[in-house]
């Protein structure tokens, strides 16, 4: 049979089939998806039709539907070690309001079901009562985000510099903005650096971590457009200005939310992952009387050279940083970004939290062993220091290959014992 002739069959098939239910077949008007930013990667969570003829959605099931292509997220399936295959169970839950068919589904990942790192089969929802309601991540007209859809963003000019931002306020059960809450502000990773502020938004969990677990804290990450510092950043004056000036930027941004009453001062914290945990030691090292406690996970080397270089004799990172904790950092005197002698006594004291994977070969452990050792001999007593194993990121969906992704666990986890909530404990 010609295959113009089966696609003929098939429809008058399914407009048989409907009005045998007494149901005239849809005519869609609109599709809506609405997803949330996963681990790796964007999620579907829900489906949306709206139709012109209500009556077109009556006597639907979910046995009506099937989804095909929807897998989870992560890189690898954490009871087989494999790529994640389709879920046995969709989890289909249909609800109808009016005009509008709501699809919930067991979530599953926006680019489809992995078939090795960045391919993807594309996921599609079927109705076998009718192919008209037949839904595909391309005919989709709109796309919801949970938490960043309610962000604010704009940009900010400071020390020669516009950036954007993005910034999550939580609300009271009114809707009306909480004021004076803490801040955790997020300094992004080099993959993002020179990117749009959605890519950088979506690369990760950092905006909608807090909210999505229910805690009133601001969340604040801004688009950094300069390209990524690189290893080894800390033998170009250039580059470490930047990044500093990136970092006062930032500052004076801040500074503008507490004037507002949206944040309160006293109750300011910083994290960041890869670059951004180097970051993350450099803004310390620039404001460390106006934060409360910071995690720098995974970090880079913006500080001394660390990563793709070898120690000269055990112990020299220590030693380098030692001597660079108790050197000058990069300031905003108003007019320039200018070299000040870094307060050490009150950068030992801020307490953080070191996060890093043991196999993590993109920024080797040893950095953060070396921040530790060198802020103790200068006189901290408040270092911690969370690393995960294989088997831990295992349980994350990450292979040993990507185990530079320990933000992955840092920000999913809030656990009695888990950095995040260390950092709650605080508030």
């Amino acid at each position: 049979m010609q295959p113009f002739m089966k696609r003929v069959i098939l429809f008058v098939a399914v407009v048989l089939t409907a009005a045998a239910c007494g149901r005239p077949q849809a005519e869609v008007e609109k599709i809506d998806l609405f997803t949330s930013v996963g681990d790796t990667g964007m999620i579907v969570d829900a489906i949306e039709i709206t139709v012109a003829n209500p009556a077109s959605l009556r006597g639907l099931t979910a046995a009506d539907f099937d989804l095909t292509g929807n897998a989870s997220g992560a890189f690898i399936d954490p009871a087989t070690g494999a790529a994640p295959e389709e879920y046995a169970d969709d989890g289909i839950v249909l609800s109808r309001n009016g005009r509008k068919l709501r699809i919930d589904a067991t979530p599953f990942n926006l680019a489809g079901k992995s078939e090795g790192f960045f391919r993807h089969i594309p996921w599609e929802l079927t109705c076998s009562a009718d192919s008209a309601l037949n839904v595909t991540a391309a005919k989709a007209d709109e796309r919801h985000i949970a938490v960043l859809d309610d962000c604010i963003t704009g940009s900010f000019t400071f020390a020669g510099l516009t950036r954007e931002y993005m910034l999550h306020l939580p609300k009271d059960a009114d809707g009306n903005y909480i004021p004076n809450v803490p801040l955790m502000v997020w300094q992004i990773g080099g993959g993002e650096y020179d990117r749009d502020l959605m890519t950088a938004a979506t690369a990760n969990r950092c905006l909608v971590s807090l909210a999505t677990e229910g805690v009133p804290c601001a969340a604040l990450m801004f688009a950094i457009a300069n390209p990524n510092y690189s290893y080894s950043a800390s033998l170009f004056p250039e580059k470490i200005e930047l990044i500093d000036r990136n970092n006062a930027l930032q500052m004076a941004f801040i500074d503008t939310l507490i004037e507002e009453g949206k944040v309160d001062g006293s109750k300011l914290f910083c994290a960041g992952a890869s670059s951004g945990g180097g970051c993350t030691m450099r803004f310390m090292m620039q404001f460390p009387d106006r934060f409360k406690a910071a995690i720098p996970c995974c970090p880079m080397d913006p500080i001394v050279p660390i990563h793709q270089v070898q120690e000269k004799y055990e112990g020299q990172f220590a030693d380098d940083l030692e001597k660079a904790f108790q050197g000058d950092v990069y300031k905003w005197n108003g007019t320039d970004m200018a070299l000040a002698p870094i307060d050490t006594k009150t950068f030992v004291e801020l307490p953080m939290y070191f996060v890093h994977a043991s196999s993590d070969q993109t920024c080797k452990i040893a950095s953060s062993y070396s921040y530790i050792e060198a802020r103790k001999r200068l006189g901290a007593t408040q270092d911690k220091l969370r690393v995960y194993s294989d088997e831990d990121l295992a349980e994350y969906g990450l292979p040993p290959m990507i185990a530079h992704f320990s933000w992955v666990p840092l920000l999913d986890d809030y656990s009695e014992d888990s950095v995040m909530r260390w950092m709650i404990n605080q508030f």
